[in-house]
């Protein structure tokens, strides 16, 4: 991999020896075991806080193209850039990384992207033509070269300010642990974000691609899952209206990860009889962004799967099927609890080490 022209203001570039141990830090700082099953054990409580921050960057996804399939696409291709630097142990900030003219990737082709992606190979084609045509990408023979539109199309905001507070919310549960220590202001670690992008959004990608790729295996395509998941948002939020006295747990045992007691609460979402006020298509249009023509067709084909259901009043909540296919849903959230629970443990090692968080020393 080479670039044709790299980033400014190099003397600020931070170089990182991810092989030196600081002593005083153990080999494990942060269990990945004990932070899926503090999470996992409180995820009815921080919620919220999570489908806040994944509203926001669906959102922010889908209006970059009006295609979730080309935009999964090119950050997969983004997270090549990102692999790289780390590669060479280099940390780019936001500031840095996007003020990048292009990036070149080699020795990459559509059918490693289908097969990774798990996308059709002329679904991949179409969408890598339409990038080329718009001057988001090149192609290069086997090679593609990242233009400047890339990084402008891809630049996420909003997104690392809400996946800010969500991490804070996480570090006040992580924090009723010794060996955590003290919560994370929201701001520093926002801070701490923008001044290392490249590292901690090469790992957030690392969870997040495989993340849409099961959702839209599931879902049939990403536009389905950001309309269901809207709906299946509101029946959680409407639920715990209800329940906020009486939060749903289970007893912890040692080697159970917080998985009994996350499944228990996927399981009371899904199964409880309690009359939910659904959503209406304008108001998931309005919060996902998608063409309200778009919400009632997508809408339609998920009805017909019993994916959703729609009453009298022409309102939608979760439907039939997620009580028909209990285990595969259980499966799925389950896959995504875990990578969740990786990435938030991955960013509080990156954050808790001095020799990347200069604030620490």
């Amino acid at each position: 991999m080479s670039e044709k022209k790299e980033i400014r203001n190099l003397d600020n570039l931070t170089k990182v020896d991810f092989k030196k141990k600081e002593v005083n830090f153990k080999d494990e700082f942060i269990s990945k075991t004990e932070v899926h099953s503090i999470l996992s054990t409180n995820f009815g409580r921080i919620s919220d806080h999570w489908f806040k921050f994944s509203t926001t960057w669906n959102y922010n996804a889908y209006q970059t193209f009006m295609d979730m399939d080309k935009y999964l696409i090119l950050i997969y291709l983004v997270q090549k850039s990102f692999r790289h630097y780390a590669d060479i142990l280099i940390i780019h900030s936001e500031e840095q990384f996007y003020t990048k003219e292009e990036f070149e990737i080699e020795k990459i082709n559509l059918i490693e992207i289908s097969e990774d992606l798990s996308i059709a190979k002329e679904t991949v084609r179409r969408k890598i033509n339409e990038l080329n045509e718009n001057q988001i990408i090149m192609r290069k023979g086997k090679k593609i070269v990242l233009k400047p539109l890339t990084f402008i199309h891809q630049r996420p905001k909003h997104s690392i300010r809400t996946l800010s507070h969500f991490l804070h919310v996480c570090s006040k549960y992580l924090a009723t642990q010794d060996w955590f220590g003290p919560a994370v202001d929201p701001t520093e670690i926002e801070n701490f974000i923008r001044e290392n992008f490249t590292l901690v959004w090469r790992f957030f990608f690392r969870f997040k691609i495989p993340f849409l790729i099961r959702q839209r295996k599931f879902h049939g395509d990403l536009e389905s899952f950001i309309v269901s998941g809207t709906i299946f948002a509101n029946n959680i939020v409407r639920l715990k209206e209800k329940y906020k006295n009486n939060p749903i747990t289970k007893k912890t045992y040692t080697n159970d990860l917080g998985e009994e007691n996350f499944i228990e609460w996927a399981k009371f979402i899904i199964l409880s009889k309690e009359t939910i006020l659904g959503m209406n298509a304008s108001s998931i249009s309005e919060i996902t962004g998608i063409p309200r023509a778009t919400v009632i067709r997508k809408l339609r084909i998920s009805e017909k799967s019993g994916m959703i259901h729609r009453d009298k009043q022409q309102l939608y909540t979760i439907g039939k099927i997620y009580k028909s296919k209990l285990k595969d849903v259980g499966k799925l959230f389950s896959e995504n609890q875990v990578d969740l629970c990786k990435f938030v443990s991955t960013f509080f090692e990156l954050y808790r080490n001095p020799t990347i968080n200069k604030n620490l020393k």
